[in-house]
């Protein structure tokens, strides 16, 4: 038994009797893992920007954790801006819940939330998080932020843990379209927002110190522009888990010094590694969460493998070159949330793939839908049939983020390793739905996947 087994069988131990001993127990391993980043800086393959990030993710959590007295638990596209003026420490629960898979005690907190009624068709992040907060894993926080977009399991998670936990929760309605009159009606609702947060936590808002969040979160994405632009001419190894860790940069902790110093390091770091031109590299768009534990995935998508996830939709979710206007700071947050691609119909979440996917001259993209998200199964084949128009080759999975339960192995790897297979070759069948099949080929590598390349272009 390895030892991260070995440490999550003992925060199990731990849950039903003493849950603030497992709390403990998980702060101790994250302070751990952060101490042994911060020895090592480049550890491995990982680039010392990724590094950073590691850290980075692993501090905004373990805070969160260790001061529940300042934190507010929030969904990933909450204006966690505002939490930041506050001098409050946002805890995504999906982010959190991906950590929860990292200590291997996902499958604990998902029995339990089904043991309290949960569905089996409720998204697993919000799943899990509810079991952990159940079981008396987190202390009650200052209250819960949230908005309506894109998941339906948003609302009523938090109002479940208000009702049962008496976490207070504040919920932006978002609506479908931007207009003047939705601009001013989330614009009132931030404003309300604020004035709750001056109460909860007994500090007077400060819009100067808005702006200059807005300001160092404007800056951060020119210099995510410029990173993303670099990593698609560059060979640059990442993984799975660091890829879903830019989440924290590109959401929970927008405007914060951390997610701006971050970019500042990938930029400088990206510029330090070999271009990929005459390289055998596959730059890769992907859709939607990460199931970090795949095998197969993290085998075919990580290190220095040709195939290269270069960014996700998550995070361009505002627009590629689109800035906050930092002079009216309250309508500027409400705009960010409004023009969302995830908000209102699902083709403006295509457009904004395919736009990430031109810019950044992908030539494939995977879809995954993860169980419990409805609006990415229900939209899968329009986007399919949307990147086969643009010739785009687009892989629609089966899975879970973080239930392995509901993942399937078998399947994931002759699809994925199909789809590889074909895009190495240069092959490309329109009426193919990009899934392989038991017949399909085998994955190449070496040098079969090299000539099967000049293959491909003669």
């Amino acid at each position: 038994m390895g030892i991260i087994e070995g440490y999550s069988r003992l925060i199990i131990r731990k849950i039903d009797g003493s849950p603030e001993a497992a709390e403990r127990l998980i702060r101790i391993g994250l302070k751990y893992e952060g101490l042994r980043l911060r020895a090592t800086k480049k550890r491995g393959n990982t680039p010392i920007a990724l590094n950073i990030l590691n850290r980075l993710a692993i501090r905004s959590v373990a805070d969160a954790l260790a001061h529940p007295e300042k934190t507010v638990w929030a969904n990933i596209f909450a204006p966690t801006e505002l939490l930041t003026v506050f001098g409050l420490k946002p805890l995504s629960i999906e982010c959190f819940a991906a950590f929860m898979g990292g200590f291997k005690t996902e499958d604990h907190f998902l029995r339990r939330a089904e043991a309290i009624g949960m569905s089996d068709t409720l998204c697993s992040y919000h799943k899990c998080f509810i079991g952990a907060a159940d079981s008396g894993v987190m202390r009650r926080p200052l209250m819960s932020l949230t908005t309506t977009l894109a998941c339906d399991a948003n609302v009523n998670t938090f109002r479940y843990l208000e009702r049962r936990l008496g976490v207070e929760s504040f919920v932006i309605d978002t609506p479908f379209e931007y207009t003047d009159e939705s601009l001013r009606y989330v614009s009132g609702q931030l404003c309300s927002l604020i004035s709750r947060l001056e109460e909860v936590s007994g500090r007077r808002f400060d819009e100067d110190a808005l702006k200059a969040a807005l300001a160092r979160e404007n800056e951060a994405r020119a210099l995510q522009e410029e990173a993303f632009a670099l990593q698609a001419a560059k060979i640059y190894p990442t993984s799975l888990t660091l890829h879903l860790f830019k989440l924290f940069a590109t959401h929970v902790l927008c405007g914060s010094e951390g997610g701006l110093g971050y970019y500042r390091a990938l930029v400088e770091d990206l510029k330090s590694y070999p271009d990929a031109e005459g390289a055998d590299k596959v730059n890769i768009l992907w859709a939607q969460l990460m199931p970090y534990y795949q095998e197969t995935l993290k085998n075919c998508l990580g290190g220095d493998g040709p195939y290269h996830i270069v960014a996700k939709d998550f995070d361009f979710d505002y627009g590629f070159g689109s800035r906050l206007d930092t002079e009216r700071p309250i309508e500027a947050l409400a705009k960010k949330i409004l023009l969302n691609p995830y908000n209102g119909p699902f083709r403006r979440r295509i457009e904004a793939a395919l736009e990430m996917a031109r810019l950044l001259n992908v030539e494939g993209a995977i879809m995954f839908c993860h169980w419990g998200c409805k609006q990415s199964a229900g939209g899968a084949l329009e986007m399919k049939s949307a990147f086969d128009e643009a010739g785009i080759p687009l892989l629609i999975l089966d899975g879970d983020g973080i239930d392995k339960r509901n993942d399937a192995p078998g399947q994931i790897k002759t699809r994925a390793e199909a789809f590889f297979e074909m895009l190495a070759a240069g092959r490309r069948d329109p009426g193919d739905t990009g899934a392989g099949g038991p017949g399909g080929p085998a994955p190449l590598n070496g040098s079969a996947r090299r000539g099967a390349k000049e293959e491909g272009r003669r």
